[in-house]
């Protein structure tokens, strides 16, 4: 069972990355900021150290400092004991004078400057709940001075800096994870699309065709599973019809054989009988109407058995027009008695190739007939050809009454027609002799405006 989509695969890992990356960027970011913040502060507060003890101000009124500097100043005696100060609201466990001296690290200091005089001594500590940086400074006795900075603004800008922070990393974050999530969209989506037309095809769906959403590897995906899908339709329909014709012929076959014997007899008894001078003219009649009833049969039976019968091409490089003027002119009387009238279109660059010119007449001669046949008022009948894609293209048009939309997936089958005394055969010959050749024949109607029927023969075939 899948636990995590594609998308999930892909944004998930570089989201959270990210975001460890930006959280580690920004707490690095923060304390950079307050490291040189921090430094800026003790040069700052060191400078006004300095001018402190040049001017003489360290002498003066302790209050006057603070008002001057906004700081606080603690003087402790050689002992400790604390001689001045500006901090008046300590607790009264932090005024005790080893706690203080402890706290403010005045051994620490006094020994510092021993054995480096003149080194400026800074130390942090912690007053009566606020933090402090502490400048030392030794006046006559062994005093020791102690100007005392309050390090809440650096504090207020830490904190102030880590929600700025903070909210950029949010407001970045967001618009990450909403571009990862169309970008991922953008790679799922047409898979989605994939899978649901593969789950198609795998039900029996082959006539639609996945769209084509992006030009990359999955759209080249999409693309060569389509050409896909369309090889395993025509395999499909060429095993359907392949089936097909073979039960058709081995239908056709045997029917032929059952009926050929009985149907000579037959018309050789009606020949007989309408010999005989007894008969009336009415007798007579009916005698040929069954010998042209027999007639057709028969020729319905010989329709089956070319069928039903294996060819062989015997292919010849020959040109292609003399071959099609050649049935049309032996059609031509056919064509006037039913008023039709024929427009040639040939064009003068087909070169020749190899093809059988007996079943490429059959062939064109069964589509000239249905022709004829679909304008019993009569009508155009335009044939016309053309180079296409490396071969010679002919179409075959009229203006007869078009065939109706449910017909047209059923026009090559065998023993499929919509005439009175048609048998079905006639365009599924021409279908198997056009593939035969390698070739392709299709067909466009539009019902009450005509039929157009295209028939593609390549200059190269590989069955020839």
């Amino acid at each position: 069972m899948r636990r995590y989509s594609i998308q999930t695969k892909i944004v998930l890992p570089f989201l959270i990355l990210f975001v460890l990356i930006t959280i580690l960027v920004s707490l690095l970011t923060v304390e950079f900021f307050a490291w040189k913040y921090s430094e800026q502060f003790t040069r700052e507060t060191e400078g006004w150290f300095n001018v402190i003890i040049e001017t003489g101000f360290i002498d003066e009124d302790i209050e006057k400092v603070k008002q001057a500097y906004s700081v606080e100043v603690m003087i402790f005696s050689s002992d400790f004991t604390i001689n001045a100060s500006t901090l008046t609201d300590m607790p009264a466990a932090e005024q005790d004078v080893m706690y203080l001296a402890e706290k403010m690290r005045l051994r620490e200091v006094q020994q510092s400057f021993q054995e480096e005089e003149g080194t400026p001594v800074t130390h942090n500590v912690s007053l009566g709940g606020k933090h402090y940086e502490v400048f030392y400074h030794i006046l006559a006795v062994g005093r020791i001075y102690c100007l005392l900075r309050p390090m809440g603004e650096i504090a207020a800008a830490k904190r102030t800096l880590t929600l700025y922070m903070f909210g950029i990393a949010l407001i970045v974050t967001g618009l990450v994870s909403f571009i990862s999530h169309r970008i991922g969209n953008t790679i799922t989506d047409p898979i989605q699309d994939l899978v649901g037309f593969t789950n198609k095809v795998a039900e029996g769906n082959l006539d639609e065709q996945c769209a084509l959403k992006t030009h990359d590897e999955i759209g080249d995906l999409a693309t060569a599973f389509n050409q896909m899908t369309q090889e395993l339709k025509q395999s499909r329909d060429k095993l359907i019809q392949a089936e097909r014709l073979a039960t058709a012929g081995k239908m056709a076959t045997s029917f032929a054989h059952e009926i050929r014997n009985p149907l000579s007899s037959m018309r050789m008894l009606s020949q007989l009988l309408r010999q005989k001078p007894e008969l009336t003219e009415e007798q007579r009649q009916s005698l040929q109407y069954i010998l042209e009833e027999i007639e057709r049969i028969d020729t319905i039976v010989k329709g089956m058995m070319d069928f039903a019968r294996p060819t062989s091409l015997k292919p010849v490089q020959q040109p292609l027009e003399p071959l099609l003027r050649d049935v049309l002119a032996l059609m031509q009387a056919n064509l006037t008695h039913h008023k039709i009238e024929l427009q040639l279109e040939f064009t003068a660059d087909l070169p020749e190739f190899e093809f059988d010119s007996d079943k490429i007449k059959q062939a064109f001669m069964n589509v000239v007939l249905n022709s004829m046949e679909a304008m019993p008022q009569g009508g155009i009948l335009t044939v016309s050809t053309s180079k296409v894609d490396d071969g010679a293209s002919i179409e075959v048009a009229d203006t007869g009454v078009g065939i109706p939309e449910t017909d047209m997936p059923h026009l090559f089958e065998p023993f499929f027609t919509s005439k009175d005394k048609g048998t079905g055969l006639g365009l599924a010959n021409v279908k198997r002799i056009v593939e035969e050749h390698d070739g392709t024949v299709a067909i466009e109607s539009s019902l009450g405006e005509g039929v157009t029927v295209s028939i593609w023969l390549p200059f190269s075939s590989s069955v020839i």
